[in-house]
């Protein structure tokens, strides 16, 4: 149905109070008609033409038919523009996870050729995140003997000396604790968490928690500690935007509409939408100076540079395609201008 509080909502209701009126005014002409004839045919039936007020009345009939007629188009084009609206908005959705899907994919794929000990130092603090949620899961079961080997498996496999220190003397620490003080310690450890915004393990970490101690009450508030840091965290997003689109600072804006992209709503994506346009259009306009700026001056390896952001970033803009069909000679110039051979283009 059509949305009245819509950029175009005044128009709606503009044809809307129109018909009425019209239709008021149409239906009195028509009656003050027919009262017309009526009158003027008992005044003097024989000298009375009554072809113009058939020709009136038939007008006025139409008329009367076409009001409605006139403004059910009008209403049914606002609507179906708020629907274009609203699928062009989801699509940019799509379109921008298809993209960063397409960074995931080449990101696994570079990662693939990597070797054994690269991809072991890329994962590292993966491998330190699982075994230290390991460990804190056998503290908090006070299973202290399995703690103890996970540690020594951690210096032992993986020569994380430091790091098993430290986890040695929460061993030992937790030893000594109290219950309280071991929720306050696993508390501690879910604050950090939130304040990372890493809300998925956030959520693991309060289910472990609540399946640990389910009935203490502090621990049962942690759910609602998730969504309330989460809307804190998209309503700062969104103060930092504003406030990045008052600086017309338009790289950070991006950036923040990025982040953002992954708490908003469709329909607060769609508050959005004209404002992002904005900020995107603006972006592509400082890339194409840059651009135009490094080919005029010749500096043809930041022209490529330049060229491939506009290639990454809008494929499907205008400019993307005039770039395209003159990188190859671009990549051309700046080997030249290195003495190195030429990269092919296949973008």
């Amino acid at each position: 149905m059509w949305d009245q509080d819509g950029p175009y909502g005044w128009v709606g209701s503009l044809v809307r109070v129109w018909a009425y009126v019209a239709e008021a005014c149409l239906a009195a002409a028509l009656i003050a008609t027919v009262i017309l004839a009526t009158a003027a045919i008992s005044a003097n039936p024989r000298m009375v033409v009554v072809a113009p007020y058939l020709i009136a009345v038939a007008l006025e009939t139409a008329a009367m038919v076409w009001v409605p007629v006139v403004a059910g188009v009008v209403l049914t084009l606002l609507e179906t523009h708020q629907i274009v609206t609203d699928v062009s908005g989801r699509l940019s959705r799509v379109e921008t996870l298809v993209d960063e899907a397409a960074e995931s994919l080449k990101s696994i794929a570079s990662l693939s050729s990597l070797s054994d000990k690269a991809k072991s130092t890329i994962y590292r603090e993966h491998e330190l995140e699982a075994l230290r949620e390991t460990i804190h899961h056998h503290l908090m079961l006070q299973d202290y003997d399995a703690a103890s080997t996970l540690i020594n498996s951690m210096e032992r496999d993986f020569g994380y000396g430091e790091e098993a220190r430290r986890l040695r003397e929460e061993v030992a620490a937790s030893r000594k604790a109290t219950v309280e003080e071991k929720v306050d310690g696993s508390l501690r450890r879910f604050q950090e968490i939130l304040d990372r915004h890493d809300w998925a393990r956030a959520t693991r970490e309060a289910e472990r928690m609540m399946r640990l101690m389910p009935n203490n009450p502090r621990i049962a508030q942690l759910p609602a500690g998730i969504q309330t840091a989460r809307v804190a965290h998209k309503r700062q997003l969104l103060q930092e935007y504003g406030e990045a689109i008052r600086k017309n600072d338009v790289d950070r804006g991006i950036e923040l509409l990025r982040q953002l992209d992954l708490y908003l709503t469709p329909p607060e994506a769609a508050a959005l939408q004209e404002s992002a346009r904005g900020v995107f259009r603006a972006k592509l306009q400082n890339l194409n100076l840059q651009f135009t700026m490094s080919v005029t001056d010749q500096r043809w390896a930041d022209a490529v540079a330049t060229g491939e952001q506009i290639i990454r970033d809008f494929p499907n803009s205008r400019m993307a395609m005039e770039v395209r069909e003159k990188m190859n000679l671009l990549h051309a110039r700046a080997a030249a201008a290195s003495g190195t051979a030429p990269t092919p283009n296949n973008a």
